[in-house]
C-alpha cells in the first residue's frame, strides 16, 4: 500500500489495529474473493484469462441461481412488533399494550422512510453473493441504516459471528479531505492537527477497488472503532495520524451492527456463500462453449478452394453475380477443376452433452433447477404438483431463511436500543384518537426518556410475517374464531393486526357508530321511561283530584240532604204549631 506519510511512529492506535485486520483478511483471501464473487455475478467472467482466437462466451449460470435463492428469502416479508412482556396488573398490562401500539406506529414509518426494507434486502444479496451482508445503524434525528461491504469490516475476533460479543469493531470509509477536515473543526481540532488529514491512495481493500483508483476528489480512509466498557457502546474516529473523536460514549447496549451471514462457517465470523463455490463450475462451462463456438467457427461450415495461377480476379469468387476472368488460355472445364469446396466435418456430441450436463447439474445441486423454479412444461404436471414440488425445493433454503429474520430482529433491537440511548428529550410520536364523529386521527405526543428506558424489561421484540399469504391466513384464522363463536365481533377487530387486509379503521368505526347510536338509544329509552313515569304520576295524582272532588261533591249532596230535611222537619213542626 501506498501513504502520504513517511513517520510511522505517529500512526494512531486505530490505524494499528486496523491494519492488523487487513493482514488477517489478506491470509483469508477476502479482498480478491470479493471481487471474483461480484465479477462472476454480474457476468464479468473472463477477467485476466489469455484467450488467443478463443471468443470469450459467458453462459451465467450464477446469476439466476443467486435469483432465485435471493427470492426465496424475499418472500418472507417481516414486520416489527413490540408485545407487552411482563406486568403485574391488569391496568399496567393495558398501559403497556396501549405503548406498544404507538411504538408499532411509529417503528413502521421510521421503517418507511429510512427504507430500511431496500438496507436489509442488500444486505441478503451481499451475503448470498459474498458470504456475509452488513449494516450499520446511526443516529441522525431518528435511526438510519447503511450496507457496509465486507471488505470494510474489521472484527476484534474473527472467528466469533456474534457481533455483539466482539471486542471492538472497524469500519473503514473513504471520504473527501474537506469532509473530513470539516468534521475535525467542528470537533475543535487545532489547525496544525487538521493540516495532517492529507490524502492517501489506500483503495485496494475497498470492494471494487479497481473502479475507485482514479478518484475526482482527494480523499482518505477514515476508521470507526466502536468498543464496549462496562457494557456500554464507545466510539473512536480516526484517520492514519490524526483522532478526530476518542471514547465517545453512545448510551448503547447493543453495538449498531448487524449482520447475515448466507451459510454459518465453523471458525469463521463472515460464514460462506452461494457463489464462490460453484465458480470452477461456471469457468469449465464458459471454456466448454468457447472451444465448441471456436471448433463451428473453423470446421462446420464449408469453404472455397481454387487455383490462384488460373484466376485473374479472386474476390469475384465470392461476389454475387461477379464475373470471373480467366488467366492464359484455360478453359471453362480446367476452371471448374480448379475450384472447389472443403465440405464441413461432424463434430462431436460430446462437448454439447457436458456443457449441457454440467449447467443442469450445478443447478440442480444448488436447489435452483427446472423444478425448483417452475420453469416445467405445464402440460405435463398439474398446478398443484407444481407448487408442491416447487415448495419442497424451497426446504433446503429454511436455515437462509430463519438467518434472514434473525437478520431483521438484530436490527430492531438495535433501532429501539438506539431510541433509549438518543431520545433523551423524549421520543415524539404520534397517538392515534378519535374524533367527534369516530374518526381516527393521529396526535402529536411523547413518550418521556423514563418511560422509554423502563420498558426495557417489560416489552419484547417479535418479528411477525407481513406478506399477503401471510395476512390471509392470520385473517382466516381469525374470522374462523369469529364464525365459530369463539370471540365476539369486536374482539375480531381488537385482534386484526395493524394494516391487515381486512379494513380495520372501517371495522372500528362500525363499531364505535354502533355504540354510538346504541348509546342514543339507551338515552331515548332512558327519557321514553322518565317520561312514562311522569305521565303516570301525573295520571295517577289525576285520578286521586277526581276521587277528592267525587268524594266532596258526594259529601255536599249529603249537607244538602241534611238541610232539606232539616228544613222539611221545622216545616212541620211550625205547622203543627
Amino acid at each position: 500500500m501506498k501513504s502520504t506519510y513517511e513517520n510511522d511512529e505517529a500512526l494512531t492506535s486505530v490505524w494499528y489495529e486496523y491494519q492488523k485486520g487487513v493482514m488477517y483478511n489478506r491470509t483469508k483471501n477476502i479482498y480478491t474473493n470479493t471481487e471474483k464473487n461480484y465479477n462472476f455475478y454480474y457476468g464479468h467472467q473472463w477477467e485476466g484469462a489469455k484467450l488467443g482466437d478463443i471468443q470469450p462466451l459467458v453462459f451465467n449460470i450464477i446469476k439466476p441461481i443467486v435469483k432465485y435463492k435471493l427470492g426465496v428469502i424475499y418472500q418472507n416479508h417481516y414486520e416489527i412488533v413490540f408485545n407487552p412482556n411482563l406486568y403485574s396488573t391488569y391496568e399496567e398490562g393495558q398501559l403497556l399494550n396501549q405503548i406498544c401500539k404507538v411504538l408499532n406506529r411509529h417503528v413502521a414509518k421510521v421503517w418507511e422512510i429510512q427504507q430500511m426494507d431496500k438496507k436489509i434486502r442488500e444486505g441478503a444479496k451481499d451475503s448470498c453473493i459474498n458470504d456475509e451482508g452488513i449494516v450499520h445503524l446511526y443516529f441522525d434525528d431518528e435511526a438510519t441504516v447503511e450496507t457496509i461491504d465486507k471488505n470494510n469490516i474489521c472484527y476484534g475476533n474473527e472467528n466469533n459471528p456474534d457481533i455483539q460479543s466482539q471486542p471492538y469493531i472497524i469500519i473503514s470509509y473513504r471520504q473527501p479531505i474537506e469532509e473530513v477536515r470539516e468534521k475535525a473543526r467542528k470537533e475543535g481540532l487545532s489547525e496544525e492537527q487538521i493540516k495532517l488529514i492529507l490524502p492517501d491512495s489506500e483503495t485496494t481493500e475497498q470492494a471494487g477497488y479497481k473502479g475507485i483508483t482514479d478518484e475526482v476528489n482527494p480523499m482518505c480512509l477514515v476508521l470507526l472503532k466502536y468498543y464496549k466498557k462496562n457494557g456500554k457502546v464507545f466510539y473512536t474516529r480516526a484517520t492514519r495520524v490524526v483522532e478526530i473523536e476518542k471514547d465517545v460514549p453512545t448510551n448503547m447496549n447493543l453495538y449498531p451492527i448487524a449482520h447475515m451471514n448466507w451459510e454459518e462457517k465453523k471458525g469463521s465470523a463472515r460464514g460462506i456463500g452461494a457463489v464462490n463455490i460453484i465458480i470452477p463450475n461456471q469457468i469449465e462451462i464458459n471454456k466448454i462453449d468457447a472451444r465448441r463456438a471456436l471448433a463451428v467457427k473453423i470446421g462446420a461450415f464449408q469453404k472455397l478452394v481454387y487455383n490462384k495461377d488460373l484466376v485473374n480476379n479472386p474476390n469475384a469468387l465470392t461476389t454475387v453475380g461477379g464475373a470471373i476472368s480467366i488467366k492464359g488460355g484455360a478453359t471453362v472445364e480446367d476452371v471448374r477443376k480448379a475450384i472447389g469446396y472443403i465440405y464441413p466435418s461432424s463434430m462431436s456430441s460430446d462437448a454439447g452433452n457436458l456443457s449441457a450436463e454440467m449447467k443442469a447439474n450445478t443447478r440442480e445441486l444448488e436447489g435452483a433447477g427446472d423444478t425448483a423454479t417452475g420453469n416445467v412444461d405445464p402440460t405435463e404436471a398439474s398446478g398443484k404438483a407444481i407448487l408442491a414440488v416447487q415448495q419442497a425445493n424451497q426446504q433446503p433454503l429454511s436455515e437462509q431463511v430463519e438467518n434472514y429474520k434473525t437478520f431483521v430482529e438484530d436490527i430492531a433491537r438495535i433501532v429501539y436500543d438506539m431510541w433509549k440511548a438518543y431520545e433523551v428529550d423524549g421520543m415524539p410520536v404520534l397517538y392515534e384518537e378519535k374524533d367527534s364523529e369516530g374518526n381516527i386521527i393521529e396526535q402529536p405526543g411523547l413518550i418521556e426518556y423514563e418511560v422509554l428506558n423502563k420498558l426495557e424489561l417489560k416489552i419484547k421484540v417479535d418479528i411477525t410475517p407481513k406478506s399477503p399469504y401471510d395476512r390471509y391466513a392470520q385473517e382466516q384464522s381469525l374470522e374462523n374464531l369469529f364464525m365459530s363463536d369463539k370471540i365476539t365481533f369486536d374482539e375480531y377487530v381488537e385482534a386484526l393486526p395493524e394494516g391487515s387486509v381486512m379494513p380495520k379503521n372501517v371495522l372500528e368505526k362500525i363499531i364505535q357508530t354502533r355504540k354510538e347510536n346504541q348509546k342514543k338509544l339507551t338515552q331515548m329509552q332512558i327519557e321514553a321511561d322518565r317520561i312514562n313515569s311522569a305521565m303516570n304520576q301525573a295520571m295517577t295524582m289525576q285520578q286521586q283530584n277526581s276521587n277528592g272532588v267525587e268524594d266532596i261533591a258526594m259529601q255536599g249532596e249529603n249537607i244538602n240532604t241534611n238541610a232539606i230535611n232539616m228544613i222539611g222537619g221545622n216545616q212541620n213542626e211550625m205547622s203543627q204549631m
